[in-house]
C-alpha cells in the first residue's frame, strides 16, 4: 500500500488483533487516536490487510461497532453477514446512477447488476454486452 507508511499499517493490524472476537471491536475513531490517518485511510488499510495480506479481520456495524480479529466461525459469520447489506446498497446506488445519467440526458442503457455466486466479481449486463468488475474491467461484446 503506497500511500500509507508500513509502520501505520502494522500498528493498525496490531491494534485490531488486540480486539479479538466480535464482542470486542475497536472503532475507527479509536484507531484515529493511535495513528495519524483519516477514517477513510484506516478503512482502506483494513481493506488492504484483508484483500492483499489475507488477515482475518471482521467488522460489524451494530453496537458495539468496529473492527475485530476473527477468532471462530461465529465471528466469521458475523463479518460476512455484515458485508451483504453493503453490497445491496452498492447495487442500488449503481442502478440509481444509471437513472440519474438518463435524467441528465446521458444515453445510458438499462442495466442489470448481479454478483458471481462466490462474490468475486460484480456482473453488469448492458444490452448485449457484459462487464465484469473486480480489480480490472473486462468487456465482452
Amino acid at each position: 500500500m503506497k500511500t500509507v507508511a508500513d509502520k501505520y499499517i502494522q500498528r493498525i493490524l496490531e491494534e485490531i488483533f488486540l480486539h479479538e472476537g466480535l464482542e470486542n471491536p475497536i472503532q475507527v475513531s479509536e484507531l484515529m487516536e493511535i495513528v495519524p490517518l483519516t477514517g477513510r485511510e484506516i478503512r482502506n488499510v483494513v481493506r488492504y490487510l484483508i484483500n492483499e495480506r489475507f488477515e482475518p479481520i471482521g467488522s460489524k456495524s451494530s453496537s458495539p461497532a468496529g473492527f475485530f480479529k476473527i477468532k471462530d466461525i461465529d465471528d466469521f459469520i458475523e463479518a460476512v453477514s455484515n458485508l451483504n447489506p453493503r453490497s445491496q446498497k452498492i447495487k442500488e446506488r449503481a442502478l440509481n446512477l444509471a437513472k440519474a445519467c438518463r435524467k441528465a440526458g446521458i444515453d445510458v442503457p438499462e442495466v442489470h447488476i448481479s454478483k458471481y455466486k462466490d462474490g468475486s466479481k460484480i456482473v453488469v449486463n448492458i444490452h448485449n454486452s457484459v462487464v465484469f468488475i473486480d480489480n480490472e474491467k473486462e468487456i465482452i461484446g
